[in-house]
């Protein structure tokens, strides 16, 4: 695939992702939105403001690390990428969406991911990129489990301290959707004679 139908094919499923985080958003209030205003109706507290805008910037890395993986690696680790790097997308295109139709930022100003958990760091994110076959398969996979990790636990407190029944839904459904992913990731890395990463 050219680089212009890859971007351009990028761009219609990000542009599908805000859709559908939109139609949830609008879902979630019950249809209050007046489309004739710019005032969104959602009512969420500001701990689930919180978890949507830290969760887009966790799913963000996720997404760059996938991208790092690059082609030239084994099919199964290829295709665990590229099953993240789409349930990735669809995330942060739904909590967008909540995020827009609230008025909140998509991301507060000045916050990045540094500190949250499972994160990998800045050095990490250099082995990956200059690594390269087995032993870039091996840190792409260490790397996301323990950045599964780090989301479950997010979305599990999320879960728990929401009192918005589509927020809890979709952050428990986030929590058993990145567990699938942690044990698929795991079989790979056994197969190549690899141990997780400690977490936390």
């Amino acid at each position: 695939m050219s680089t212009t139908r890859r971007t351009t094919l990028v761009l219609a499923v990000a542009v599908l992702c805000l859709t559908l985080g939109v139609v949830v958003g609008r879902i979630m209030s019950g249809g209050d939105t007046d489309p004739g205003t710019a005032t969104a109706t959602v009512a969420l507290a500001d701990g689930d403001i919180a978890f949507a805008q830290a969760m887009s910037v966790h799913h963000q890395q996720a997404i760059t690390m996938a991208d790092m993986l690059g082609r030239d690696v084994a099919p199964d680790v290829r295709a665990l990428a590229t099953q993240i790097r789409t349930s990735q997308w669809q995330e942060i295109g739904i909590l967008t969406g909540w995020l827009e139709l609230t008025g909140a930022p998509v991301q507060p100003t000045g916050h990045d991911h540094l500190g949250m958990p499972g994160v990998a760091t800045n050095e990490e994110l250099t082995r990956l990129h200059d690594a390269t076959g087995t032993e870039r398969e091996i840190l792409f996979l260490q790397l996301m489990i323990r950045h599964h990790q780090g989301g479950i636990d997010m979305a599990a407190d999320a879960a728990h301290a929401t009192a918005v029944p589509a927020v809890r839904t979709r952050a428990t459904a986030l929590v058993g959707e990145q567990h699938q992913e942690i044990s698929l990731m795991t079989v790979a890395l056994d197969a190549r004679g690899a141990a997780v990463l400690p977490y936390p």
